[in-house]
């Protein structure tokens, strides 16, 4: 499981970022950022899918590093 971000252009409707009940969807204009906890990359695979058969301009996409115990 990995925390991942993807920035995509322009805000999405609520009706679609419902569509990826993992991810949270916070709207920062002129786009919207979506993160959570995506199971493998497979899970990945399908959002990327999902946004780009929309048309919807993917930005940037991130995978979080998980917390160090600060060691």
């Amino acid at each position: 499981m990995g925390h991942y971000v993807i920035r995509v252009k322009g805000t999405l409707s609520r009706d679609l970022t419902d569509t990826f009940p993992t991810l949270t969807a916070d709207p920062e204009p002129p786009q919207t950022v979506l993160h959570g906890y995506l199971d493998d990359q497979a899970a990945l695979a399908g959002i990327l899918n999902h946004l780009d058969m929309l048309g919807i301009n993917i930005i940037e996409v991130l995978q979080i590093p998980p917390p160090t115990n600060g060691h």
